[in-house]
């Protein structure tokens, strides 16, 4: 059982509807001391895009809260390697996580071909060092990294120092991850962890939509669902910081601030029990 108090962090995605100032402000209000900013635009979950990657009144603005507030931030969001688009890094991206004071950087692969992942994903480490940045290499059944054992591999043939595996409690437990794989890979690759729980009824492991349709908006707080998350937190390395990633349907009418704050007693009580 874990000893270390663990830091708690709100990742952007439980409030996506917020721009990242307000995030910041949200998550300050909440009790949070720690945020993962979304950089990138995501239409396909209906956020209008907001420019925080140049200069301008929102990097402005979330630069002042982040001061005003004492919240730092955590992690941003997020990079993907597509075969299409050969550029995965937008423009601004790392120079302003840097500028944000964020640890690491989050990135998922849809590369088919695990050779060209493992390509992609030591360039952009190497990229990443030059401003102090940690990348973080998230799984998903339906992704091109699909389970823990995965990552860990091709964490580990990057051969950089800068890397992480970043275990998503709902993509672990539908990879078919039990808290006893964590111990199976070497601790020194967990440096934070997402946090959220879901439904027994789980899609199949083939069924991309739905996958993908419980992942962005389809998750449950701590306690709500039938995840094995105490086993799971106890069974990662002491003091990790913990993001609470729970997006959900049916909570998207409340105020932001319900949310987080909903967020962060469901997060704060699994860590108290």
């Amino acid at each position: 059982m874990s000893t270390t108090p663990r830091p708690i962090s709100l990742a952007h995605l439980t409030v996506l509807d917020t721009t990242p100032p307000e995030l910041i402000t949200v998550a300050a209000a909440a009790g949070f001391r720690t945020v993962g900013i979304r950089l990138t635009a995501t239409p396909s979950v209906g956020v209008p895009p907001y420019d925080v990657l140049h200069e301008g009144p929102m990097l402005r603005e979330t630069l002042l809260r982040l001061k005003d507030t004492g919240v730092t931030v955590l992690d941003t969001e997020f990079l993907r390697f597509e075969p299409e688009h050969p550029i995965g890094v937008p423009e601004g991206f790392l120079e302003v996580s840097a500028r944000l004071g964020a640890k690491h950087v989050l990135v998922m692969s849809a590369e088919p071909e695990e050779a060209r992942t493992l390509e992609r994903f030591g360039e952009l480490c190497d990229r990443a060092a030059q401003y102090g940045l940690s990348v973080g290499l998230e799984f998903a059944v339906y992704t091109g990294v699909r389970t823990l054992a995965h990552a860990a591999q091709v964490v580990a043939k990057s051969k950089r120092a800068n890397v992480s595996v970043v275990v998503d409690a709902l993509h672990f437990s539908r990879s078919g991850g039990l808290p006893a794989h964590i111990g199976q890979v070497d601790a020194k690759l967990f440096r934070y962890a997402q946090i959220c729980d879901a439904s027994a009824d789980m899609p199949g492991p083939t069924d991309t939509p739905n996958l993908i349709r419980e992942a962005r908006t389809g998750r449950l707080l701590p306690g709500e669902g039938a995840l094995p998350l105490a086993a799971l937190v106890a069974a990662l390395p002491d003091g990790i910081p913990l993001a609470i990633e729970a997006p959900s349907r049916a909570t998207a009418d409340l105020p932001a601030l319900e949310r987080a704050k909903r967020a962060y007693q469901a997060l704060s009580a699994l860590l108290a029990s």
